[in-house]
């Protein structure tokens, strides 16, 4: 039966998901709440996710937010596709790379977002100069980890993981904030590679 997933198609927190769940062959059900409306700020919305924010997953009654997490649900209903591993290290790694990620470049993706795109489009006037040149900061720290990273690998921990889907669909569109990607050149040949996926375009 499809698990139903509260998402927005132009959120890339969303969209990892609903890769994820392509690569296992894990049907979903989208349901896509009108944050125009105010269809997240609803009592009924706000009963799953206090947070008021996509994605959030309901699989028969279990309401799950944080699109880290809802990877690892995931992943582990599909254990014989190994990437819920048992193995503690193993696990260790993935971890470290989830927590990586949330904690510097995608915090510093949100900031650009919200500066670049989200600001002008509500009527909140221009970016703030000072918060957007320390997201554009973060983004030349801690872009080469990656790329350093990537280095003679397919994927970021040799083989597909979570990780990957964590963090590509964001990277798939940080242009939109106006970073250049081009210097880093084993983040653009792993995104390659991601982009031939079959269900990479339509998830």
């Amino acid at each position: 039966m499809p698990i139903p997933l509260y998402d927005g198609q132009r959120s890339p927190h969303a969209r990892k998901v609903r890769l994820l769940a392509a690569e296992l062959d894990l049907p979903l059900t989208r349901v896509a709440p009108d944050f125009q409306k105010g269809e997240l700020r609803t009592p009924e919305f706000l009963a799953k996710n206090p947070n008021g924010r996509i994605p959030t997953l309901d699989d028969d009654g279990f309401v799950l937010w944080e699109s880290a997490a809802i990877l690892k649900y995931l992943a582990g209903k599909r254990p014989e596709r190994g990437f819920a591993p048992s193995d503690p290290i193993e696990r260790a790694h993935i971890d470290q790379w989830l927590f990586w990620w949330a904690s510097d470049p995608e915090a510093a993706f949100t900031r650009l977002l919200w500066e670049k795109r989200i600001k002008p489009f509500l009527g909140k006037g221009g970016n703030d100069p000072a918060i957007v040149a320390d997201a554009e900061a973060t983004f030349d720290r801690f872009l080469p980890v990656l790329d350093n990273q990537l280095a003679g690998k397919d994927y970021v921990l040799g083989k597909l993981t979570i990780v990957d889907f964590a963090i590509a669909p964001v990277l798939d569109i940080v242009s939109f904030v106006n970073i250049d990607l081009a210097r880093y050149s084993n983040i653009t040949a792993w995104l390659e590679r991601l982009r031939a996926k079959p269900y990479w375009k339509d998830a």
